[in-house]
């Protein structure tokens, strides 16, 4: 687990911090302790080249940014590149709440502050308070191939959306455990999982079990049960996803295990199987080519992998609840492997099947037989429609084949559902998606269904 954010340089770890220091060695991954002002920065760099997991920023808060001007460019690049535990810029940003610094001097010390971070090739983190509308402003126009984190996130939708589509970070603190804050956690089901980071933000902000006290680094576990509840993942999902996350954001070194291609997967007690990186769509809203590692795995794979090698993989499908073929592409693309993997992990106990598909393996196989071939060895079909009418499905979904396809994704479902699979048909409510329409769609082919949040990757195609 990782902390993104913490200030353990600061004063409030004086009597103590040697202790602190070594709870983080031995129960996190890295902790990266945040500069305040170019001062601040260099005792928090002094302090990560002291110990092997903690890193270091440096940056200018907006409450400091009064003291500071252009002129102080070049001490900003000096002191980053004074140590290799150096991994962002930051924190950095806009604060209208205090306003300790006027907004015109806010705005020069967060734009020089960018520029040195696009110099140094470093990511930035983003502190924004009672200024989202100012921030998300800032980030659409001066942003352009600057990678960062929206630190302490507060809920702003506007400044959610910006950030989004610029492909930055967000991470929530201890303020996601407070009780009172639904609307913040609601929030989070709009993030995707290669996007989110936690943090603690240390002195500050304690969690909620352990609030009113000082806050240190390893409470961010507590940010992270939260997270995990409100998703409906477990403990151990957030921890992947998040260290992984913060690992290529602030280019840390991936252990071998985290680079791999993943052939087959768990999510909680779910294994999924991921056959293939072929796909005959190319949804607006799909991750394939925007983002390789999802759910804190790197699912993108570079070949085909051969049936037994799914089978050595997953080993005793018994003990999960289910097995999904679901990945970075389509099943069907690999009809042959899908259903020789299938047939074995039936007879190796498998207890429910689903396959997530687009719903075109007539067309991706050329036969309309192939649902004869499954029957005994799939239970479930979740087939992705994403839409509720031929014209809508083209402009959103845009598959290979062609005018077809709207025809045989029908017949498909259909014939499911009299062959006697469960079947679900499911939706993105990506903008302008007409749920009404969808919901009709499935009453009229009396099946289940399932709407998915929308989440960013990149700015929406209009």
């Amino acid at each position: 687990m990782i902390d993104t954010h913490a200030h353990i340089h600061f004063p409030q770890f004086d009597e103590d911090r040697e202790e602190i220091i070594k709870e983080c060695e031995s129960k996190l991954d890295a902790v990266i302790t945040v500069g305040g002002d170019l001062e601040d920065s260099k005792k928090a760099v002094e302090l990560a080249m002291s110990s092997r997991k903690i890193y270091a920023s440096v940056g200018i808060h907006p409450h400091e940014a009064k003291n500071y001007s252009e002129k102080d460019y070049d001490r900003i690049v000096e002191i980053s590149k004074s140590s290799p535990k150096v991994v962002a810029l930051g924190e950095m940003g806009l604060d209208f709440y205090r306003n300790l610094s006027s907004k015109e001097k806010q705005y020069e010390i967060f734009e020089m502050q960018i520029e040195a971070a696009r110099e140094l090739n470093l990511p930035v983190i983003i502190h924004s308070r009672n200024a989202g509308k100012e921030t998300a402003n800032f980030i659409r126009t001066k942003f352009k191939g600057i990678k960062g984190v929206l630190h302490c996130f507060s809920g702003d939708k506007e400044l959610l959306k910006a950030a989004l589509d610029e492909g930055l970070y967000i991470s929530y603190a201890g303020i996601v455990t407070y009780p009172k804050n639904s609307e913040l956690r609601e929030t989070l089901k709009y993030v995707p999982s290669s996007r989110l980071l936690i943090e603690t933000d240390s002195p500050y902000l304690a969690p909620q079990p352990v609030r009113g006290k000082r806050n240190k680094p390893t409470y961010v576990a507590y940010v992270a049960m939260t997270i995990a509840k409100e998703l409906g993942l477990n403990f151990l999902d957030i921890d992947r996803m998040t260290s992984l996350n913060a690992k290529r954001l602030f280019a840390l070194s991936l252990t071998e295990e985290e680079k791999k291609e993943r052939l087959a997967y768990t999510v909680g007690n779910k294994l999924y199987v991921n056959l293939t990186s072929k796909c005959p769509c190319s949804c607006k809203f799909c991750f394939r080519g925007k983002e390789d590692f999802i759910l804190g795995y790197n699912l993108n794979l570079k070949r085909e992998p051969i049936p037994e090698e799914y089978m050595y993989r997953i080993k005793n499908p018994g003990i999960y609840d289910e097995i999904v073929f679901c990945g970075y592409g389509e099943p069907f693309e690999r009809f042959d492997v899908l259903k020789k993997v299938a047939k074995w992990i039936r007879k190796m106990g498998g207890k429910h099947l689903r396959v997530d598909t687009c719903g075109l393996g007539y067309l991706i196989t050329g036969r309309e037989n192939i649902l004869d071939e499954l029957k005994g060895l799939v239970d479930t079909f979740n087939v992705s429609v994403n839409a509720s009418a031929p014209e809508e499905y083209y402009e959103i979904v845009r598959p290979k084949f062609g005018s077809e396809s709207w025809e045989s994704l029908l017949k498909f479902i259909k014939d499911t559902k009299k062959k006697g699979f469960k079947v679900i048909i499911s939706a993105v409510n990506y903008p302008g998606f007409n749920e009404k329409a969808f919901i009709d769609l499935a009453n009229r082919l009396q099946v289940d269904f399932k709407i998915r949040n929308f989440k960013r990757f990149g700015k929406w195609e209009e």
